[in-house]
């Protein structure tokens, strides 16, 4: 893998000399579709949602911003009823979230923290009924995110990181929703949350 990322940066234009260069994997879970659960009158339950993340930072030597690459996906089961269609429910509902975030960082000795903001693009997928996998719903839409991160140094090469992440998706659909030029949807536009735990390499420093 360490291999494969300095071939893409070879390709890159950009000096790496006087940069810092930062590769992170983290687990998680959150809370996914979290205004459709708040309705009463909709009959659907997302379970508790396994959160992984995968992350390529970029910024300048002595720099407090930084440029993120993310992919973030969010699975959770689903069970109740479609309330648009009426159909049952008893299958899952996976997201893949490929974003460009800009991040703010403060250091205090071996500690940091921050701030992220960014748009990233998002892949759908709604297997309705897991007994018919071949049935799936993908959908692809545009996502704001906004985050934050506290970071602990171990050691030279590594940190800890705790990363909560909060993703308005579909925020244009959303809005026809709230001024009723459009109808809500199933999934798809809504907010949800995440909060992951992991390690962040240093590749270049």
């Amino acid at each position: 893998m360490r291999k494969l990322i300095f071939c893409i940066l070879i390709s890159l234009p950009i000096p790496l000399k006087g940069q810092i260069l930062d590769f992170s994997l983290s687990i998680g879970t959150g809370k996914t579709y979290i205004i459709e659960d708040w309705y009463n009158n909709v009959n659907v339950n997302y379970g508790l949602p396994l959160s992984l993340m995968t992350e390529l930072k970029y910024s300048p030597l002595n720099s407090n911003w930084g440029i993120k690459l993310r992919l973030h996906n969010l699975q959770s089961t689903c069970i109740g009823e479609n309330w648009v269609d009426g159909n049952q429910l008893d299958g899952y509902v996976s997201s893949l979230t490929t974003s460009l975030l800009l991040e703010k960082v403060t250091y205090k000795n071996t500690f940091s923290f921050g701030f992220n903001f960014g748009i990233g693009w998002t892949r759908e997928t709604i297997q309705p009924l897991q007994s018919i996998p071949s049935e799936k719903d993908i959908s692809n839409y545009p996502t704001l995110i906004i985050g934050e991160h506290l970071t602990w140094k171990l050691n030279d090469n590594f940190d800890l990181q705790l990363l909560p992440a909060l993703l308005l998706q579909d925020p244009f659909k959303s809005i026809g929703y709230l001024t009723g030029k459009r109808n809500a949807n199933f999934a798809g536009e809504d907010l949800s949350f995440s909060f992951n735990i992991g390690i962040r390499y240093h590749l270049v420093k």
